[in-house]
C-alpha cells in the first residue's frame, strides 16, 4: 500500500462501525484483502469483518493479553513491533 491508501485505511477504520460509509468499507475490504493473514478469507467472510474491525494504538510496554487468558479478539500490526514470548515482531510487507 502507497502512503495515500494508507492514510485512507487508517481513516476509514477510526470511523465508528455503525457510522461507515460504502466507501469506508471498501477500504478497508481493499486493504484486509491484501494482508497475508486474510487472504485465505473467502469474501463474505472478510466482507463481514469490515462491518466490526476498528482501530487502536497501543503504546511501549501495554499489555494486550497476557498467557492463559481467553482471546476476545485478533490483533493486526499495522506499524511498530510486538514482543511475544521474548520474541519481536514487525509487520508485514504486505
Amino acid at each position: 500500500m502507497d502512503d495515500y491508501h494508507d492514510k485512507r485505511f487508517i481513516r476509514s477504520l477510526r470511523v465508528q462501525p455503525s457510522s461507515r460509509t460504502q466507501e469506508d468499507l471498501e477500504m478497508i475490504y481493499g486493504c484486509l484483502r491484501g494482508m497475508e493473514a486474510l487472504c485465505w478469507l473467502r469474501e463474505p467472510a472478510l466482507r463481514a469483518l469490515c462491518h466490526t474491525v476498528r482501530y487502536q494504538i497501543h503504546y511501549a510496554n501495554d499489555i494486550l493479553y497476557c498467557r492463559g487468558e481467553l482471546a476476545t479478539c485478533w490483533y493486526i500490526l499495522l506499524s511498530g513491533s510486538v514482543f511475544i514470548d521474548g520474541s519481536m515482531y514487525l509487520p508485514r510487507s504486505r
